[in-house]
């Protein structure tokens, strides 16, 4: 019997050579006319509508994403439907669903409280190798304590990212997370998920999850290892494309090609194969940003160039980052 991501890759081909989907996707627990939707994420929303109108937006719902998600997967891989009615928190649900609708539909996922700094159509993309999947650092604490405060040395944000449909990558996350879905069942069932929640790292993330950003973090160092003869390629703007302070963290085995030291202090976009790493700055924006200047004609330069999208936590289920600094 194949496994679920055998059976996502067999029915779902991923077509390499075709273009990431024009499209923008925001999920939230209601639609967008109930009285309980965040007001103040409104405005953030018809930005990434009004200056990306080459774009098809879409603000769905949980319960619409989850009718989308059985229709397409339900006669195929209907495990995968299973474990996401099954579980008992509507959070669990929501950060699984983000990687399901980019699988099925393709194009960028944003959490409704990020506001949009530059067009999608200024967003860097590689002239040698198109990309396919764009991710950025959401967490890079380069210090000896790094373990007191966060899930894991280096993190890619959850919040934001963009896939063409039937990526290989969401293959081997959706089919993760199903299968803890099922061998955890009761753990997962017996767990406060309310009070879970309340414990949280210095990046204001669970130190308990299994659909959040450390599993997203996990599978895709996973699968950049996995990759067969990967070429890496850096993107440099001048003389140096990485900070230059020495990295610290834990030890990393001999044949891991890839870890947090991959991509640790990185000021400019780093490429492996058809995936693409943005630096820290790209959807996290200045630390202590007070304010934000558009770049709707993309005219900053240097660093600040691939400042694209950063979230402003609004919602009761934002992250709040605590602010910290490195010796």
């Amino acid at each position: 019997m194949f496994t679920i991501e055998s059976r996502l890759s067999y029915y779902f081909p991923f077509k390499p050579l075709e273009e990431i989907e024009n499209n923008i996707w925001q999920l939230w627990t209601v639609k967008s006319d109930d009285k309980s939707f965040p007001e103040d994420c409104k405005i953030h929303i018809e930005r990434w509508r009004s200056i990306n109108d080459n774009y098809n937006h879409n603000l769905i719902s949980i319960q619409e994403a989850e009718e989308m998600v059985v229709d397409y997967l339900r006669p195929n891989v209907p495990e995968v439907v299973d474990a996401l009615r099954s579980l008992p928190n509507e959070r669990l649900k929501f950060e699984f669903l983000k990687y399901l609708i980019i699988y099925i539909s393709g194009g960028l996922y944003s959490d409704i409280d990020t506001i949009n700094i530059k067009p999608l159509k200024y967003w860097y993309d590689s002239k040698i190798i198109g990309g396919k999947l764009m991710v950025g650092i959401t967490s890079d604490y380069n210090d000896l304590n790094w373990e007191k405060l966060y899930n894991r040395r280096l993190s890619f944000s959850n919040n934001l990212f963009k896939a063409k449909s039937h990526h290989p990558f969401l293959a081997k996350l959706i089919a993760r997370i199903t299968f803890i879905c099922f061998t955890q069942q009761d753990s997962i069932k017996e767990t406060n998920w309310d009070q879970v929640f309340q414990n949280l790292d210095a990046n204001g993330e669970p130190l308990i999850q299994f659909t959040g950003s450390s599993i997203f973090t996990d599978t895709l160092f996973e699968y950049l290892n996995n990759l067969n003869n990967a070429i890496f390629i850096r993107v440099a703007k001048n003389d140096r494309d990485k900070d230059l302070k020495p990295i610290v963290g834990p030890q990393i085995p001999e044949n891991q090609r890839f870890s947090y030291r991959s991509f640790s202090g990185i000021i400019a976009p780093t490429q492996i194969d058809d995936v693409i790493i943005m630096p820290q700055i790209t959807f996290n924006g200045f630390e202590n940003s007070q304010k934000d200047e558009y770049d709707d004609n993309d005219e900053k330069q240097g660093y600040e160039k691939f400042y694209y999208a950063r979230p402003l936590s609004l919602t009761i289920w934002s992250n709040k980052k605590q602010k910290l600094e490195s010796n």
